[in-house]
């Protein structure tokens, strides 16, 4: 093992601006904007975390939603910063005669045969304005993208990124809606 020697910052005072102009835009190809899973890991939470932990996880992370998994890696389905509000916790809690402290992220899931995804030959030829325009019609924050002859999902579309690489300006606090994206974008 090198130990790596330490420098003073103090005489550097310019930073390196990227000389990359391909700026995304909604004429950009839809894999621009694309986490794709055999290039990043996906963020996920095992099926027996519990829901108050998953939003502490969340909360401390700054995410929005995780892939849930059982113990064997196997997509269960998705849990969103917004199915965990307190409110919504409560009720299902009430609902099973339990506490806040029992219920499970598998409790509060969308489970994965209620999800809807876009398909990755879809978005391959597919441009930003396409993708945004249909997650707006559906009041989506978060897209999977399934690659249906591996048979697996192959990643992700997010909101946070499609504002992020638009260069639009969003709430930390709320994930941005593709209507703001695309209204702001135009």
């Amino acid at each position: 093992m090198r130990n790596l020697e330490l420098f003073s910052t103090a005489s550097i005072d310019h930073l390196l601006w990227s000389s990359d102009e391909d700026i995304t835009k909604l004429s950009s190809p839809a894999l621009s904007i694309f986490t794709d899973f055999d290039h990043s890991q996906p963020m996920v939470i095992d099926s027996s975390t519990h829901a108050l932990e998953a939003l502490e996880i969340m909360n401390k992370t700054h995410g929005f939603m995780r892939l849930v998994v059982d113990k064997n890696n196997h997509f269960l389905g998705v849990i969103t910063k917004h199915r965990l509000l307190h409110r919504k916790m409560v009720k299902l809690a009430n609902k099973f005669g339990s506490s806040l402290e029992e219920l499970l992220v598998t409790d509060m899931m969308i489970p994965r045969d209620k999800l809807m995804a876009l398909d990755y030959e879809q978005i391959t030829t597919a441009n930003v304005s396409d993708v945004v325009r249909s997650l707006q019609q559906n009041g989506l924050h978060h897209i999977l993208v399934v690659d249906h002859q591996q048979h697996h999902i192959r990643g992700l579309i997010s909101a946070n990124d499609v504002a992020r690489k638009l260069r639009v300006p969003i709430d930390i606090e709320q994930p941005p809606s593709f209507m703001h994206i695309f209204k702001t974008a135009i």
